[in-house]
């Protein structure tokens, strides 16, 4: 229904009842609400994926952190013209350096917690994990495998006759 002003515009009737567009509350609908929270809920999702990492990515973190030590050992050996080894035991990786006749104790790097020493394999020959992994200065190598447990996951960290150290995956 529409009704005619003096002037001759017209204006629509508003419905008995109802509050004029200036008397209503300002404010937001259920539906416009619902749409916001379901626009954050997505987002807070996608960036919870990508903002916390997993077990097993963690796990890789901390393994290739143990292999970046054993080369730095390795690298010294070769640079340094001298034996270096290493050790892993007690939450710690300990390198050594041959100084005349005996082994001396060189940096000390905390282990992340959790992470455990499984086997030490030398040349395909089992070792007792508390044995030093030598790193001779000519560069060349015997192989080795280093069997980690990490946040309940098995990894390896292997290092070839060439002198390479590589991480292998479970």
């Amino acid at each position: 229904m529409v009704r005619t002003l003096a002037i001759g515009i017209e204006a629509p009737v508003r419905a008995p009842g109802r509050p004029r567009p200036a008397q209503r509350g300002a404010g937001f609908t259920l539906i416009e609400v619902l749409v916001v929270v379901a626009i954050v809920g997505v987002v807070v999702a996608v960036a919870a994926v990508n903002l916390i990492p997993s077990d097993t990515q963690v796990a890789r973190r901390e393994i290739s952190h143990v292999a970046l030590l054993m080369e730095h050992a390795r690298d010294a050996a070769w640079f340094g013209g001298r034996p270096m080894a290493v050790t892993l035991g007690e939450g710690r990786l300990r390198e050594w350096k041959l100084a005349g006749r005996s082994w001396s104790p060189g940096t000390d790097e905390p282990l992340a917690p959790g992470l455990r020493l499984d086997t030490l394999y030398v040349d395909g020959q089992m070792m007792d994990p508390r044995e030093r992994l030598l790193f001779l200065p000519d560069g060349l190598g015997v192989p080795f495998r280093v069997a980690l447990e990490v946040r309940g996951q098995h990894w390896a960290i292997e290092g070839d006759a060439a002198g390479a150290v590589s991480v292998v995956a479970p």
